[in-house]
């Protein structure tokens, strides 16, 4: 029963936009007059596990979002994650642009996302995966060269692994 010109719009979307998970907020009347919302949401690429116990999502921008009540997405999951501060700076913005290239990896692999259970960052701030079939830990290290590494763990797995059987290696 309002006026158009009583709603003030761009406050409207300035309001939606502090709720961390939109990205993007535009209202506007259509023709007929009726209020069109558009939303883009942020979209997580990983939950984090602090070494602190706290927990969050990470998105493609870096950006960390707060855990949502009403839907847990199915992402990479990361454990032992040294950085609580944000945003992220120094060391810990190199390490976490690892996590995120890392996430992007996997989310975007179905047979490692599959494989892949989570993520472990040890004390030297490398990756330790732990696969969901088997029972071994890959030391993956630093999140360099992430495509070819597990390129390369791939042929272990096809050529290797299918002769030996998961418990033929120790440390």
């Amino acid at each position: 029963g309002k006026s158009v010109k009583n709603f003030d719009l761009k406050s409207m979307e300035e309001k939606l936009e502090k709720d961390p998970w939109i990205k993007n907020a535009e209202l506007f009347f259509d023709n007929k007059r009726v209020l069109r919302v558009n939303i883009e949401e942020n979209q997580p690429i990983a939950r984090l596990f602090t070494l602190k116990g706290n927990t969050f999502y990470l998105d493609s921008n870096m950006k960390r979002l707060p855990l949502n009540e009403r839907h847990t997405p199915r992402l990479p999951v990361f454990t032992g994650v040294p950085v609580d501060r944000f945003p992220f700076t120094g060391k810990d913005s190199v390490l976490m642009n690892e996590v995120k290239q890392m996430a992007l990896f996997l989310k975007n692999d179905p047979f490692w996302m599959a494989q892949i259970d989570q993520c472990d960052i040890n004390a030297r701030r490398c990756f330790e995966l732990i696969p969901k079939v088997g029972d071994h830990l890959i030391l993956f290290g630093d999140g360099k060269d992430i495509q070819e590494r597990f390129r390369k763990l791939d042929i272990f797995y096809q050529q290797v692994l299918v002769k030996t059987g998961f418990n033929a290696y120790s440390d």
